[in-house]
């Protein structure tokens, strides 16, 4: 991974942590085992997430403008979160979700109103 890369996905962790304590979610980062985060919700369950990030959509004829982030099935996390560094937003999806090994997402679904959606989501599955 180069410097470059590593930088962006550090800085999708430090956002998707940022964003996850607005919503009152008590974060740690931890960078094991394939996680990136540790989150504690409702005091007492812990889940473990796999920020994936992208700093830029890409163009494509056929979709539109999308964001592609590499998700492999072999991680052992409960949820990937998405980060569009360029937008700021924060996507999260439960792991059983994500099955390519590469998971392409419509700029467009990346807005606010989905990343409340989707960490409300997740916080009342805990």
């Amino acid at each position: 991974m180069s410097s470059s890369t590593s930088a962006v996905g550090r800085a999708g962790e430090f956002l998707a942590s940022y964003i996850l304590e607005t919503f009152g979610v008590e974060v740690h980062h931890v960078s094991r085992d394939g996680a990136d985060l540790w989150c504690k919700i409702h005091d007492s369950r812990i889940v473990a997430i796999s920020v994936k990030t992208a700093s830029t959509a890409s163009k494509s004829k056929k979709t539109g403008h999308t964001y592609r982030f590499f998700t492999p099935n072999t991680v052992p996390v409960d949820y990937f979160g998405f980060v569009a560094l360029d937008r700021q937003i924060l996507l999260i999806r439960p792991f059983e979700e994500e099955m390519p090994r590469t998971t392409t997402i419509p700029a467009r679904s990346f807005n606010e109103g989905n990343q409340r959606r989707t960490i409300e989501e997740m916080i009342a599955a805990c």
